[in-house]
């Protein structure tokens, strides 16, 4: 009989001594984590900064956009005529390249 009460202690040592290292590997993976965090707060900076920038601008752009969208719908040829001589413009710059090679 003493060795099954002995085995039972060991069993709960062990038990015990797994839910230690169980408890220090969460503890050691919220750390980590905590760190990660830190270190993703800090690289996002600069573009969070930015944004917040950009975002300064919202109401004017987007009157602007606005406006721009109510001077193509009203004059939609004007449209028209830029995006051929830009069409135009960018397939004569790639026939010059081409021949200069």
């Amino acid at each position: 009989m003493p060795s099954r009460k002995r085995n039972a202690e060991t069993q709960a040592l062990s038990r015990a001594e797994r839910k230690q290292e169980l408890l220090n590997r969460l503890e050691q993976q919220r750390i980590d984590m905590m760190v990660e965090g830190l270190r993703l707060q800090r690289a996002g900076a600069p573009l969070d900064a930015t944004w917040q920038r950009l975002a300064r601008y919202k109401t004017p752009l987007t009157l602007l956009g606005g406006i721009v969208a109510w001077k193509v719908l009203r004059q939609p040829d004007r449209l028209i005529y830029i995006g051929k001589r830009a069409l135009t413009g960018y397939v004569a710059l790639k026939k010059l390249k081409r021949l200069t090679q």
